[in-house]
C-alpha cells in the first residue's frame, strides 16, 4: 500500500479510536467513554428557562434519564426499596460537583426537566459553557446547572458508623 494511501486511512481510524469522549460515566461498578456516536442516538428534548443573566432560552439537549438508561439503572416500577439511596453525581471540568437523588430524575416520581444540553436558543453552547451543560429547567436557582460536564457517576452514599 502507498504511502499516500496509507497515511489518510490511518489518521481516519486513528481519530475513531482516539476520539475523545463525549463524557464518562461510571455505573457503580466502572467507568464506560459515553460518546458522540451513543450520543446521537439518544432522545432529544427541549427546555425553556430563565438563564443566569434573566433571559429566557430554549437549551436543547438528551435527558439526563435517557443517559441513565444506558448504564442502566433501575427506573420506573423497578425503582424501589434499596435502589432509592443512589445518587447521580454529575462532574464538570473544573471539579464542580452536583448531585440528584435518583428519583428525582425519574418520570415516575417526578416530570423530567433535567437535560444535559448541547445548545441554547438553537446554536451550540459558548466555549465558557462547553460541550455539554446540566439544565435544570424548574430550578429557582442555578446551583445544579452544571457547565463543561466531563463525568456522570452512579453511586450510592456511604453512611457513617
Amino acid at each position: 500500500m502507498s504511502a499516500r494511501i496509507f497515511l489518510p486511512v490511518f489518521f481516519s481510524l486513528a481519530s475513531i479510536l482516539f476520539a475523545e469522549p463525549v463524557f464518562r460515566i461510571h455505573d457503580g461498578k466502572e467507568w464506560k467513554d459515553f460518546d458522540s456516536t451513543t450520543w446521537e442516538k439518544l432522545p432529544r428534548a427541549e427546555i425553556k428557562s430563565m438563564a443566569r443573566d434573566k433571559t429566557e432560552r430554549t437549551y436543547s439537549g438528551v435527558p439526563l434519564a435517557e443517559i441513565l438508561k444506558t448504564i442502566p439503572v433501575p427506573a420506573g416500577a423497578t425503582l424501589r426499596g434499596p435502589e432509592l439511596e443512589r445518587v447521580v453525581v454529575i462532574t464538570a471540568a473544573d471539579g464542580y460537583k452536583v448531585s440528584f437523588s435518583l428519583a428525582e430524575l425519574d418520570a415516575s416520581f417526578r416530570k423530567q426537566n433535567v437535560i444535559m444540553a448541547d445548545s441554547v436558543d438553537g446554536k451550540p453552547l459558548s466555549e465558557f459553557e462547553g460541550k455539554r451543560m446540566l439544565v435544570c429547567g424548574d430550578e429557582l436557582r442555578h446551583s445544579r446547572w452544571i457547565r463543561q460536564v466531563t463525568g456522570v457517576v452512579v453511586t450510592k452514599p456511604v453512611m457513617p458508623e
